[in-house]
């Protein structure tokens, strides 16, 4: 995978964990720089940073592939209600 589209799963994964750059730094223990140059394709994170991403984001509550770190189907879809629920909505 090219560094770029990395960066961008990165960024749209920090997003959806509703952190800033430095949040998300002092989560995985490492620097605001290094975020910011994995998000913009100047590096990739290397094989530990990729565990501690995935271990984040699964405490977090979202699931990752951790060689892709892309989020499945699953997640980016909104889930319908149980049938009989709409009664319990109101």
């Amino acid at each position: 995978m090219d560094q770029t589209s990395t960066g961008t799963l990165i960024r749209n994964l920090r997003l959806k964990l509703d952190m800033t750059q430095e949040e998300f730094a002092h989560s995985l223990g490492i620097t605001v720089s290094t975020v910011n140059r994995w998000e913009n394709g100047h590096s990739e994170p290397s094989k530990l940073a990729r565990a501690s991403i995935v271990g984040l984001s699964e405490k977090r509550g979202v699931t990752i592939d951790p060689v892709t770190l892309t989020m499945p189907q699953a997640q980016t879809q909104t889930q319908t209600p149980a049938p009989g629920f709409e009664a319990y909505a109101r």
